[in-house]
């Protein structure tokens, strides 16, 4: 997220057209921006907290600047860099609302997917994605993003839908870390809780036994990890990842290495 922002940084700082971002910064003024390139300028020195205090001053002394959209996104990714998520949502979002700046479109709507998306929030991350996707005007969207749209949309039970976004991250970035996740993604359908991993199919069927005795209506699933098949001790078919996360919770005061696995 910050190599991302500072490309778009950068494109204010100079006030040219950025290829990489589809967009183009307007110059700052004597006028009416010296504290927002400052601003820009601290942020690229990793000084955030000046950085905040640039965008807040510009936003203050120019309450109709044409650049109010760079400043609240300044602002915002000031605030996320320190971990003030609260502040740089509402930032975000007050960018988006002011803008019509394709690369500032994208970077806030990605950076609010990404917050919600850690937070478990998936259909609303989803949204912010489709948002991000939508303002790409006509450049690649990083495999990353792909790769979480495709689990956001995955997590809040939209299968189906998830499979172009983890389809073209496994297609745009092969051998990278995202299309790895992806393709792993996209062969399942739904998420269980599993019960311990075996490199014996001996030993995974006695863990079987011990679970269906207990109650609970378990299967052995071979998977290849890291070239070797692995027998992995799974139960349950559910279709987003909060009920199968429930179902952890309420099994894990019994068995506490269990896992929710898509």
């Amino acid at each position: 997220m910050v190599f991302a922002s500072r490309m778009l940084l950068a494109a204010v700082l100079t006030g040219v057209c950025m290829a990489a971002l589809g967009g183009c910064a307007q110059t700052t003024t004597s006028a009416e921006g010296p504290s927002l390139h400052q601003g820009f300028a601290a942020y690229q020195a990793d000084n955030y907290s000046q950085a905040a205090i640039n965008a807040r001053q510009y936003i203050a002394a120019n309450p109709e600047g044409t650049q109010l959209d760079d400043a609240y996104y300044l602002l915002g990714i000031s605030h996320e860099t320190q971990g003030q998520f609260h502040r740089a949502r509402q930032a975000f979002e007050r960018a988006i609302s002011l803008t019509h700046q394709n690369a500032v479109l994208r970077k806030a709507n990605k950076a609010l997917g990404d917050m919600a998306f850690a937070k478990g929030h998936y259909s609303q991350a989803a949204s912010y994605y489709q948002a991000a996707m939508a303002a790409m005007n006509g450049h690649t969207p990083p495999a990353t993003m792909l790769f979480k749209y495709g689990a956001a949309l995955q997590d809040s039970g939209h299968w189906n839908a998830a499979r172009e976004p983890l389809s073209k991250a496994v297609a745009d970035a092969p051998g990278s870390t995202a299309a790895i996740d992806a393709q792993q993604r996209l062969a399942v359908n739904h998420f269980a809780l599993q019960y311990g991993a075996f490199l014996f199919n001996k030993s995974a069927w006695a863990l079987v036994g011990q679970l269906r005795s207990a109650g609970i209506s378990a299967t052995v699933v071979p998977s290849l990890v890291g070239g070797r098949t692995l027998y992995l001790v799974q139960s349950g078919n559910y279709s987003t990842l909060p009920a199968a996360m429930a179902a952890r919770n309420v099994e894990s005061h019994r068995y506490p290495q269990v896992l929710v696995v898509p």
